[in-house]
């Protein structure tokens, strides 16, 4: 099954309410945002809240593939914001299995610009 949301918390939710279970999970959030409310969402300080959304909808063995094009954030501190999210939902023996580069036709000079990671859910 393919599923495409494109307003990422409520529909997580919604999902997360109904049961639902995907094989994987996508999340490429923009670097900031403003919600409905008015309240300002950025990967750096919220990318946890997002991926505790997120991984109730990934069936045991799944992935949660998590990205941002944040110049603002590290790598490592991204994934740090990612696992903080994993474990506040109570998943244990969640591993980080892939760090993706982007690909040949994304060039850039210096640091890659684009973090992607890839978590294998137990």
């Amino acid at each position: 099954m393919s599923l495409h949301i494109p307003a990422g918390f409520d529909w997580l939710a919604r999902l997360a309410k109904r049961g639902e279970k995907f094989d994987l999970v996508i999340l490429d959030p923009p670097s900031t945002s403003v919600g409905k409310k008015k309240k300002r969402w950025s990967a750096k300080n919220d990318m946890d809240e997002l991926v505790a959304l997120a991984a109730p909808l990934v069936k045991s063995g799944g992935l949660l593939w998590t990205t941002t094009n944040s110049a603002s954030i590290p790598p490592e501190k991204f994934a740090k914001k990612c696992k903080k999210g994993l474990d506040d939902v109570g998943l244990s023996g969640v591993r980080l299995e892939r760090v993706v580069p982007m690909p040949a036709d994304f060039p850039s000079v210096g640091p890659q610009p684009v973090t992607n990671l890839v978590w294998r859910l137990p």
